[in-house]
């Protein structure tokens, strides 16, 4: 150990710098031009520490990076195994021939000053361990990664195996230096390096090849001086700082001009690449537990501060936000966290907000260069034109209730990629739970009956959006979330294992399916699935979704088997099945009609992995190894619950008197059974064996929830929305039943309903809005022809006037059809019926969208295909005292007649 490193341990971090002060001083004006330097760009005090006996769960050490190719097998803590007897972390690491394995435990980001220091005892079979201090340049970034470039100045070095020693790291403002020349040759002497900070203490573990130990105890960081307590202005770099120190012995006073450096253009990619970012709509979630989820990155709904930005420093954890009004040179160097700039947060952006964007990021752009980030927003339409101000894009996928098919939502996501381009970064946008307003009702409507609250998440139907939208190679996916994930409640619980399960799912097939490209799927038969099929230098991925869905229910398999029909060139590759995060190989079967592969029992979403090369197993299931346990507990757990919750469910139904019909107690026994039996193998730790038995319990409770809910609607199969239904609390629509009759609710306040006269098309009447009419061409009409009954009826047609034919969605809605307000009380509970037909809407996501004022469109019933006439149901409650208004919204190139339109309240009395 070097004299200097030596001294760490026994001079206060306060006296060290000024100990090396007076040491290279030699003479008195020396001394006095050093001192104004220091206090130039160094605080007053340093007595900030931290100290962290490593002896609590969980391990705060992790793999940042290596050069040789280096894998964490365990990582633990000894119960007895540390300097004093007490705990103590162990990594231990399998590495290739490199030399360096970099360990890191973040800290606060902190100046990179002489008196910081940090001590670590160590012990390992072999020397070499060193330690150090992570130092990193916020406005200088990787050109692949856009992350802000960092070095590492490294102490000392651990030289006595078989025992414990403390190594040590301290006065590294000179070797600093020496690196940010360095940085200067690799990057230009243009290179900003102003405003350095350190943000973790390192431990390099490269002590050869092979597998190597290490034990890690009793931490101590000293002379920490946070960067939020300075002024930006006076965080220079180590170079700055040296040349300001000549400048002071020479006699030159000018120092602005060496404390500003060039400031280049900011970064551009929305997303990292060759990834799959996986970001959470943030509601005030830890960080720490968000990144323990899968989560790369969160979503703000506000600019960031000082707290938020430290936090996501800490916990590695990047942010997209809406950006500030004006920057705040206060926080500028703990900007590093922000991957990108969210725009139009809780506004819709349609086309007429194209132009307030455009100015947006005209003035985001002039930020200062520490400031600028990629720009995101989430249009509802006119996508090319928003995409031209844009560096990245979030597409929301329909939404699930609304019944729009696994093609369509393929369909129309492709589509959307052919009209922004393929140098357009797109994030798919998936609900990570039901949305907001059926939450609201259905709580609503539980408090007033005195039914208990939902406490039920159908978690299948985000992971099959999900996977599907793989198909289209998003550069990320966002799971939107209006509600915070540690509110503590059972369905949070649940939201939280799902969205870990998926994302580690996604996590496993990253390298095989970030960047990669659609090809055309293999034939399949049996069960009913759709099966995307991705390809990358020579890999291909088959993601197969159930397609028996109803509205956020999912079947998987309902019993059958799928069948992948194999043309000859596939016949010869090699098929892998990672459905159980495990590389499970799978033997072609041939057949007197060819050659084919058969899945037996699927799962809701099946992952098949196709290659020519043999070798590729091996990585598919090292990857699989790294995700498999944590899978293991989240499915696990998920199914045990889906079991418990189908069964009560069960029982309230049967207590309440809904139906005579006996439970379907082989499915529940046999769910419970399976988990039963399987419960050993989990316990042992077997995570293949856990998942496998898990989906299968799963896929009997799921077929017992989808009977409960035929028993809960008799509407069906009549178009219905019914809040309770919608987001899977049966045991709410157990009690609310009776309302399922026709006894008991008043007569119709709509009196205008009847649509029998042409006068009901008036301003205080049945009112209709128009938009794009440079683009379609719409209208509605009284007709005396056709109607369902009485002597008219009303009809609406929207026909495109372009080449092109109207899209689906919002962005295909250029006609509203309104009815007149119906004023209803607080917690009333409302029935609207509607009879309506439709011709045309042959495109995706197309057709007459029913819904009202107090659901809103995400409540809406999507109605098309339709040439008869068609009973719509809309179930609703009036949380506070509001007027009601029932919408018929065409989306696309279509005919609609609607007649018959009732409004009826609950007055059972």
């Amino acid at each position: 150990m070097s004299a200097a490193n030596q001294s760490l341990t026994e001079i206060p971090p306060v006296a060290r710098t000024w100990q090396a002060v007076r040491s290279t001083a030699s003479s008195t004006l020396f001394t006095i031009i050093t001192l104004l330097c220091l206090s130039f760009f160094q605080p007053a005090t340093t007595s900030a520490q931290i100290y962290d006996s490593l002896d609590a769960y969980p391990p705060r050490w992790h793999l940042d990076s290596s050069d040789c190719d280096a894998r964490v097998v365990e990582h633990k803590h000894l119960v007895d195994g540390g300097v004093d007897g007490r705990p103590c972390e162990i990594l231990t690491v399998d590495a290739k021939h490199g030399s360096e394995i970099l360990l890191a435990y973040p800290i606060e980001p902190v100046l990179p000053i002489d008196g910081l220091t940090a001590n670590v005892s160590v012990m390992s079979a072999m020397a070499g361990a060193r330690i150090g201090f992570r130092v990193r340049f916020p406005y200088l970034r990787e050109d692949h990664s856009r992350q802000a470039v960092s070095v590492v100045v490294f102490g000392t070095s651990y030289k006595d195996p078989g025992r414990f020693a403390s190594i040590g790291v301290g006065m590294i403002e000179a070797p600093l230096m020496t690196k940010e020349f360095s940085l200067r040759q690799k990057y230009g002497s243009a290179a900003n390096l102003k405003d350095p900070y350190v943000d973790a203490v390192i431990v390099d573990a490269y002590m050869g090849a092979g597998l190597r130990s290490l034990r890690i105890d009793e931490l101590r960081v000293d002379g920490l001086v946070s960067v939020s307590e300075v002024s930006p202005t006076k965080i220079v770099s180590a170079s700055d700082r040296i040349q300001t120190r000549r400048q002071l012995e020479n006699g030159i006073d000018d120092l602005s001009s060496n404390l500003d450096s060039s400031i280049g253009d900011g970064p551009s990619n929305a997303f990292p690449f060759g990834r799959v970012t996986r970001i959470l709509q943030h509601n005030g979630e830890p960080l720490s537990w968000v990144r323990s989820l899968g989560f790369d990155a969160v979503l703000l709904s506000r600019p960031p501060n000082s707290e938020i930005l430290s936090e996501a420093i800490h916990a590695r954890v990047a942010l997209y936000c809406p950006p500030p009004t004006a920057p705040d040179p206060a926080l500028t160097p703990l900007l590093q966290p922000i991957a990108g700039w969210y725009l139009g947060h809780g506004e819709a952006l349609d086309s007429l907000q194209v132009e307030n964007v455009e100015a947006a990021t005209q003035r985001l752009r002039a930020f200062p260069a520490a400031w600028r980030r990629p720009l995101i927003a989430a249009p509802s339409e006119s996508f090319p034109r928003y995409a031209k101000s844009l560096d990245g894009i979030v597409y929301d996928l329909p939404i699930r209730l609304r019944g729009v098919t696994d093609a369509e939502e393929v369909e129309q996501f492709a589509s959307l990629r052919k009209r922004v381009g393929d140098q357009m970064q797109i994030a798919a946008a998936v609900m990570s739970m039901s949305p907001e307003v059926v939450m609201r009702q259905t709580e609503s409507i539980a408090d007033s009956i005195g039914a208990p609250r939902p406490n039920g998440f159908r978690w299948h139907s985000m992971w099959l959006q999900a996977m599907r939208s793989l198909q289209s190679a998003p550069s990320a996916i966002l799971y939107r979330s209006t509600r915070s994930l540690v509110a503590g409640s059972e369905i949070e619980n649940q939201r939280s294992m799902a969205l870990s399960y998926v994302n580690r799912m996604i996590a496993m097939l990253e390298p095989w399916i970030a960047g990669a490209t659609s090809s055309p799927p293999i034939a399949i038969s049996g069960a009913s699935y759709h099966c995307s099929r991705l390809t990358k230098n020579g890999v291909e991925v088959l993601v197969l979704t159930s397609s028996t869905m109803r509205g956020s229910e999912v079947l998987a398999g309902d019993g059958q088997s799928i069948e992948l029909k194999l043309s000859p060139s596939d016949a010869t590759k090699t098929f892998w099945r990672m459905t159980h995060f495990s590389a499970e190989r799978l033997t072609p079967e041939t057949t007197t009609t060819g050659t084919r592969i058969e899945i037996v029992s699927p799962d809701a979403a099946e992952v098949i992995v196709v290659s020519s090369d043999p070798a590729i197993g091996a990585n598919l299931s090292r990857s699989a190894s790294r995700f498999a346990k944590q899978a293991a507990l989240d499915r696990w757990q998920l199914a045990g619950d889906l079991v418990r919750r189908t069964k009560d469910q069960w029982q309230t139904t049967v207590v309440s008197r809904v139906t005579s019909r006996p439970p379907p107690s082989d499915l529940i026994a046999v769910a419970q059974k399976t988990l039963a039996d399987a419960e050993p193998l989990y316990r042992a730790g077997d995570a293949d064996a856990s998942i496998r038995m898990a989906r299968r319990a799963d896929a009997w409770a799921l077929r017992s929830e989808w009977q409960l809910s035929e028993i809960l609607m008799p509407d069906w199969p009549r178009p219905t929305s019914c809040p309770p239904i919608d987001c899977g609390a049966a045991e709410v629509q157990a009690v609310w039943y009776p309302l399922m009759r026709d006894r008991g609710w008043s007569h119709n306040y709509l009196t205008t309903g009847s649509l029998d006269s042409r006068d009901m098309i008036a301003a205080d009447r049945w009112t209709f809005g128009k938009r794009f009419e440079d683009k379609a061409r719409s209208e509605v009409l009284f007709a005396d022809r056709g109607s369902y009954e009485g002597p008219g009826a009303l009809t609406a047609r929207t026909v495109s006037l372009v080449d092109e034919p109207l899209s689906g969605g919002f962005e295909g809605t250029v006609l509203q059809v309104r009815s007149p307000a119906v004023r209803v009380a607080a917690n009333t509970a409302i029935r609207i019926d509607a009879l309506v037909r439709t011709i045309g809407f042959g495109g995706a996501h197309q057709g007459v969208l029913v819904y009202d004022t107090v659901g809103g469109q995400e409540m809406g019933v999507l109605v098309r295909g339709r040439p008869t006439w068609t009973p719509i149901r809309l179930y609703r409650q009036a949380i506070d005292e509001t007027e009601v208004s029932v919408m018929f919204e065409l989306m696309g190139d279509g005919e609609a007649m609607i007649d018959e339109v009732e409004l009826r309240v609950w007055q059972p009395d």
